[in-house]
């Protein structure tokens, strides 16, 4: 029996909201699990990600059979554009239709978050658009929040990669009360004008002092192209997820933005591709 699933980009952070803002992109990864007829699952990085959310969705229920795993590679490994969470959430749902649907989506975000350690790329690789979620003592909140459908996003994504725990080590142990209010603030800032299609406020609410300042320490041509993305048209620019990919928020002039931050990356010293995209809200899906 074979399971093919598409599944989402995902750009988390989105400026100020750490571990807490994430949204799916229109970019796509198909991912095909098969049955092995009794030989190995398949091995490597890419493969075995898929079989923790296999893995996972089978516990409790019962032993998942052997696998081979296959996908096309669409999502950049290791550039902050949710790789980890689409395989894992591939899996997952590849899981649940082997076990003819014995999880609802709820259930997923949990398993993929124990298995991601944070939501904010599993929720949006899930559920689709921009999601808000947290951890609460009961356990995950999320709630989608519907964007203008003219937003569209810009993406560098440069040649090297950023793993993210090597890119999360960098961060302050402690923020000042100062510094936890700016954030707040541009968080709640981020999600209402998204919402209420207020472009104009979008360079102040993806202003940060959580994650950025320390990340640009490992990619110094970070500021840079956010800074060649405005300049060039952009509503507002980020680093998305935990990098190297840097983003922007785009409502005109996408073809001049995504060439102006390659150009500044390459003045840089930095070599990459632009792509543009935009927010999806669809999340992933088994392939009929």
């Amino acid at each position: 029996m074979g399971i093919s699933v598409r599944v989402p980009a995902t750009s988390a952070n989105l400026g100020p909201g750490f571990d807490c803002l994430g949204l799916a992109l229109d970019i796509w990864a198909t991912v095909s699990v098969e049955e092995a007829d009794g030989e190995p699952a398949a091995d490597g990085s890419i493969a075995h990600l898929v079989l923790q959310g296999v893995w996972a969705a089978f516990e409790g229920a019962r032993k998942a059979p052997p696998l081979r795993v296959a996908w096309d590679g669409a999502i950049p490994i290791a550039r902050g554009l949710g790789a980890s969470a689409a395989l894992r959430a591939a899996g997952l749902l590849a899981g649940n239709a082997l076990l003819g649907g014995h999880h609802d989506l709820e259930a997923l975000l949990e398993m993929g978050t124990r298995l991601e350690t944070h939501p904010d790329n599993i929720a949006p690789a899930l559920f689709g658009g921009l999601q808000v979620v947290l951890r609460t003592d009961g356990g995950l909140v999320h709630l989608g929040v519907a964007v203008p459908p003219e937003l569209r996003v810009v993406v560098f994504v440069p040649d090297f990669e950023m793993p993210t725990q090597e890119s999360r080590r960098r961060l302050p142990a402690q923020l000042s009360r100062e510094d936890a209010v700016f954030n707040t603030s541009r968080v709640g800032l981020l999600v209402a004008a998204l919402a209420a299609g207020r472009f104009d406020l979008l360079a102040e609410a993806t202003r940060d002092r959580i994650h950025q300042p320390a990340r640009s320490a490992i990619f110094p041509g970070l500021v840079p192209i956010m800074a060649a993305a405005m300049d060039a048209g952009a509503a507002g620019a980020y680093l998305s997820g935990g990098g190297s990919t840097v983003a922007a928020f785009v409502v005109e002039a996408a073809e001049r933005v995504a060439r102006s931050m390659a150009e500044a990356a390459v003045a840089h010293g930095y070599r990459g591709r632009s792509i543009v995209t935009a927010p999806t809200p669809r999340g992933a899906q088994v392939l009929d």
